[in-house]
């Protein structure tokens, strides 16, 4: 999968871009910070979920004081060449076209030309709450299964559903227990396909940062589940019988995909609590990594790969062993210093200074 043009108007600090040619290897993109290097890679990764990866409102991704904003991308695959079109005009409010015909909902532009980011925010996916690794596996895998994006959207609709009625104390236990029926079913769906790639999650990025940290240290990726039972849908079922007083008592579902987990360790000791800041960062990048393997294996494409300020905290070997690892992808890369890059064989240069790009030799 490239990206072979991507076009800008009035997008974060940008009034006007026209980007052709891009590189199909290494793209580097260098300046000063608050140039528009990261909205940039923003603009890119919102082309293949229609949400921006800093949690930003569409309404402030508009230029201030414009109506809208825009992203026009052309990419190909191995079997097609494509484009999409995105007009912003304040939140919940935007056109989508892709290949010329509108879409209706955000599930037909998942997958048609997917990218995975790495920005030095997702630290926190590892630091702060389960929410956000949840996040993170739910995002990787709405990128590359409609099926779980149907059952996510489905589940959510009914959870939302259930919490209501949980806080209304002349509720019917009757009703609960139908919504608790729908979120078993939805919830079996996800928890299925949350094992299977938190699986292969652990088995490539321990490969991978195994490569990246050059140690004798490992890392282990466990999927803390709602349930254990195969029978999934039974063993949820199960669990929100015996929690149905509580949760009627407090009034919220406590049983459920929405109260998982995904454990990261590193030698055996939780990263969160134990780890540094480096071998935290070594860690998220091998997982990031991992997600590209997976997408790539599971529809055959490979995703372009956004590395947002990366190579500032990783020193020669590292930078080294990852740009061997994507050697044969698609990368766009931000930095803030070109001295202080390697040069990489036929990667492509830009500067970016005040949402101007230029390309330099």
């Amino acid at each position: 999968m490239r990206l072979e043009r991507l076009s800008l108007r009035d997008f974060r600090n940008f009034k006007s871009l026209e980007l052709s040619e891009l590189s199909h290897g290494i793209n580097v993109f260098v300046g000063r910070n608050a140039m528009g290097k990261t909205n940039l890679i923003e603009a890119i990764n919102y082309l293949s979920c229609g949400k921006s990866f800093r949690g930003t409102q569409d309404s402030k991704l508009i230029r201030e004081g414009q109506p809208f904003a825009g992203i026009f991308a052309g990419y190909s695959t191995g079997s097609h060449r494509g484009k999409i079109e995105i007009g912003i005009f304040g939140e919940a409010k935007r056109s989508v076209k892709l290949n010329g015909l509108p879409i209706k909902k955000i599930s037909e532009l998942m997958g048609a030309m997917n990218s995975i980011v790495f920005a030095p925010e997702d630290l926190r996916i590892i630091k702060e709450s389960p929410s956000l690794r949840r996040r993170m596996m739910d995002m990787e895998l709405c990128k590359i299964s409609s099926g779980y994006y149907r059952d996510v959207q489905s589940y959510v609709l009914a959870l939302k559903s259930k919490n209501k009625l949980l806080k209304d104390m002349h509720a019917k236990d009757g009703v609960i227990e139908a919504y608790n029926v729908q979120l078993a079913q939805y919830g079996a769906g996800i928890i299925r396909r949350r094992r299977v790639f938190v699986e292969k999650l652990n088995q490539y990025g321990a490969a991978f940062y195994q490569n990246l940290q050059n140690v004798t240290e490992s890392i282990q990726i466990r999927y803390k589940s709602s349930t254990e039972a195969e029978d999934i849908q039974t063993g949820l079922l199960e669990k929100m019988q015996i929690n149905a007083k509580r949760e009627r008592e407090i009034g919220i579902s406590l049983v459920g995909p929405h109260r998982e987990d995904l454990e990261i360790f590193i030698n055996g000791k939780d990263s969160k609590i134990y780890a540094s800041q480096g071998q935290q960062r070594t860690a998220l990048l091998a997982i990031k990594l991992a997600a590209l393997e997976i997408a790539q294996e599971q529809t055959g494409e490979s995703p372009i790969l956004l590395l947002d300020d990366v190579f500032s905290e990783l020193d020669k070997r590292r930078k080294e062993s990852l740009m061997e690892i994507v050697s044969k992808k698609q990368v766009f890369i931000t930095c803030t210093d070109i001295d202080g890059m390697q040069r990489f064989p036929e990667a492509a240069y830009y500067q970016v200074d005040h949402a101007k790009v230029k390309q330099v030799k």
